[in-house]
């Protein structure tokens, strides 16, 4: 079991827990590094990004070069904060495409 095991697994239990409104931007960032950083406290480096951009929404727009211009921030984390705003867009788009759309007042109620 490695250092930060046990840390890990009680940020993951406090997800699966409280969600991510049970969270401080910090603990959200810090748990998705968990997947591209393995072996390494990830939690200066969630903190760096938080102080770098100023909030969680401007880290996950921030372009990959910029992300990596962080201490601590490599491909893989770049790519993956990159990703998520991209798949919660592609989310929101398919999500709304597929909701059922009421053309009338009458047909609302």
């Amino acid at each position: 079991m490695g250092l930060h095991d046990g840390h890990r697994q009680r940020s993951k239990r406090r997800y699966l827990t409280l969600g991510a409104e049970g969270m401080e931007d910090h603990q959200l960032l810090e748990l998705l590094l968990f997947y591209a950083i393995p072996r390494q406290d990830t939690n200066p480096i969630a903190h760096a990004l938080l102080d770098h951009f100023g909030s969680l929404y401007q880290v996950l727009e921030a372009p990959v070069e910029e992300l990596r211009k962080v201490k601590g921030v490599g491909e893989q984390s770049a790519l993956l904060l990159s990703l998520m705003n991209d798949v919660a867009r592609y989310y929101q788009v398919d999500r709304t495409m597929r909701e059922k759309i009421l053309p009338t007042v009458q047909a609302c109620g």
